[in-house]
């Protein structure tokens, strides 16, 4: 059972009021004894007294608590984009709570609405595909919120995400400037915007670059739950019947199965097939050959991400004018282009 500060009071002798006065550390400006305020305070440790901070704060019409809805707990990218999120978040005096998603629209709703339930002073949002509706109606809440990494571009809302088409764009035209001009890429079962883009930016490279789209080179796969098997008999089929000299490879989910195909395969990295991944992974770097990547900048989306959310909680600016964001990507060569 919990102990209340009506316990305190009795066992030190005090009022509630008085207890309560003297735990918000405001003993002294409301002049009460020093040999009071020393009992209180031995009597809360005495019983092992923790304040209800949520019930607190709520009484002062805020938690000063973020909430962050993950998309994929399993993706280094959403891991490290949480921990620079809950740094940034610490500077303001703000925690912050992480649920996943596991990409489903209806776990994403769900904690969207325990969020609200608890008050959360603002929510941080890497949203999955299909819940433009409830970010509608997340908009008639007042509540400030944020979409990050992903957003709907027919809703008027805050958001930081990656300029994908640039960043796509960036990762074929440099496998085209090594001699590059049969390059592979995967498309996705999903409605996401930003892949979408990076589809988009796959193309206009190429066309940029005088090379014909061959739809034959772009296979389509699962956005999630990619088997080992099927990402093995891709690329086989994109290397001994497409020809392909390159692979893009748009997502960690198929990067990874697909470096792994290539290596049991015995393709010659990159003597036989080029590659460039999205997403600088720590695993890229302790292969051989080492795979080039695009980096983006976690920790200047987090910073961004909190100050845009911070200055709405703070400023009360659910009505005004959103902020839209969009970061560079950082092309790392290494040795597999």
């Amino acid at each position: 059972m919990s102990v209340t500060l009506k316990d305190v009071a009795a066992y030190a002798g005090s009022g509630v009021s008085t207890v309560s006065v003297v735990l918000n550390g405001k003993g002294v400006d409301n002049r009460i004894s020093e040999e009071m305020i020393k009992r209180i305070y031995d009597a809360a440790e005495h019983l092992n007294y923790r304040p209800n901070m949520l019930a607190r704060n709520l009484r002062r019409g805020n938690t000063n608590i973020i909430g962050f809805v993950i998309s994929d707990v399993s993706n280094p990218f959403f891991n490290k984009l949480a921990k620079h999120l809950e740094a940034e978040a610490l500077k303001y005096g703000y925690q912050l709570f992480v649920v996943g998603s596991d990409e489903k629209d209806e776990r994403c709703i769900e904690v969207i609405n325990v969020f609200l339930s608890l008050k959360m002073d603002g929510l941080i949002l890497a949203a999955t595909a299909g819940i433009e509706k409830k970010i509608k109606q997340l908009r008639n809440h007042e509540v400030p919120f944020l979409l990050v990494d992903r957003y709907f571009p027919k809703i008027d809302t805050n958001y930081v995400v990656l300029n994908n088409w640039q960043a796509a764009y960036d990762a074929t035209e440099h496998l085209i400037k090594k001699g590059k001009k049969r390059i592979s890429t995967f498309s996705y079962e999903t409605k996401f915007f930003h892949m979408d883009e990076r589809m988009k930016g796959y193309k206009a490279a190429l066309k940029d670059n005088g090379i014909r789209f061959n739809k034959k080179l772009v296979l389509k796969v699962p956005f999630l739950d990619i088997k080992e098997e099927d990402m093995k008999e891709n690329v086989r089929f994109l290397v001994e019947d497409c020809n392909i000299d390159a692979i893009f490879f748009q997502t960690n989910r198929t990067a990874i199965p697909g470096i792994m195909a290539l290596y049991e395969l015995e393709y010659k990295i990159p003597d036989k097939v080029a590659i460039v991944c999205f997403d600088d992974n720590n695993f890229f770097k302790m292969l051989s050959p080492k795979i080039t990547s695009l980096a983006q900048p976690i920790e200047e989306i987090a910073i961004e991400s909190v100050r845009i959310l911070i200055d709405e909680i703070k400023n009360k600016r659910v009505d005004k004018q959103k902020s839209k964001t969009m970061f560079s990507s950082r092309l790392i060569e290494r040795e597999s282009s």
